[in-house]
């Protein structure tokens, strides 16, 4: 691991204590509880509906979780910290400054068509930062720089691959420059011939000391470049550790390996 990585010490970033999440009578998460430490790539990995993308959303109340908490640096993300209740939720102007630190990139690009690739990054930076014009689209084209897109900023959606888009939704997020970034199966929309562009990228992020939550069913990446692996099944928190206590030798728990076992054959770990 490059020597610029902080290493998982020190006061965590994110804090999740106790939480669930229900949708009706489905629990879709159960008492979990969870730290995201500074600087650390945490992979959260599982089986198709074990409550991956529900957890990565509840932590930027995308989805209001029911009952818990989730904590950035302290502040309480999405309900009211006075100790009311029934809880009530942020004003959204509050809401929505919470998550000015935290980025996210979703399974789809949510590109806008009409727009060029510096224009799709420029423009949260014009809305919700409210910067003056001319910062805003250099610091889109820095954002652009780093995910190796320079060259392609002035080309519409349309005349990019899917990795490309990708990688504009991944500048779109930390040119906001996030404090911490959530990436949600990042990868499943692309072609396998797209999906190393893409994890090149968040590779290059981690070393840069980038805080990084990333929902995967690529064990590659969360073998070799996750300080944490974190396994979920039927909406409660099974395990999380080091990635060579879950890739490196045969686990404990029969869920896991039932589920590693599944992927065996398409990824070397």
């Amino acid at each position: 691991m490059p020597d610029n990585r902080d290493s998982a010490e020190g006061a965590p970033i994110i804090t999740v204590r106790a939480m669930s999440k229900r949708f009706g009578d489905f629990e879709a998460l159960t008492d979990i509880s969870i730290d995201v430490r500074r600087s650390e790539v945490l992979c959260l990995i599982g089986p198709s509906g074990s409550g991956k993308s529900t957890l990565l959303r509840c932590m930027n109340f995308l989805e209001r979780y029911d009952e818990g908490e989730v904590r950035m640096e302290g502040e309480l993300i999405g309900w009211r910290d006075d100790g009311a209740a029934p809880r009530r939720p942020l004003p959204s102007a509050v809401l929505r400054e919470q998550r000015k630190h935290i980025g996210m990139v979703f399974q789809q690009f949510n590109l806008w068509p009409h727009f060029t690739a510096l224009q799709n990054v420029a423009e949260a930076l014009l809305r919700v930062k409210r910067l003056p014009r001319d910062e805003a689209f250099a610091r889109a084209e820095a954002a652009l720089g780093k995910v190796d897109l320079a060259d392609k900023a002035g080309n519409h959606p349309s005349g990019l691959s899917g990795g490309q888009q990708q990688r504009v939704a991944i500048a779109r997020a930390i040119a906001m420059e996030p404090r911490v970034m959530l990436f949600d199966e990042p990868t499943s929309a692309l072609d396998p011939e797209l999906v190393g562009e893409v994890l090149s990228v968040m590779k290059q992020m981690a070393a840069e000391g980038m805080t990084m939550v990333v929902v995967t069913h690529e064990m590659g990446f969360a073998a070799h470049v996750a300080d944490r692996v974190a396994f979920l099944d039927r909406a409660r928190l099974v395990a999380c550790v080091p990635p060579a206590e879950i890739f490196g030798a045969t686990p404990a728990d029969e869920r896991i390996r039932a589920f590693l076992q599944t992927y065996r054959e398409r990824n070397v770990v």
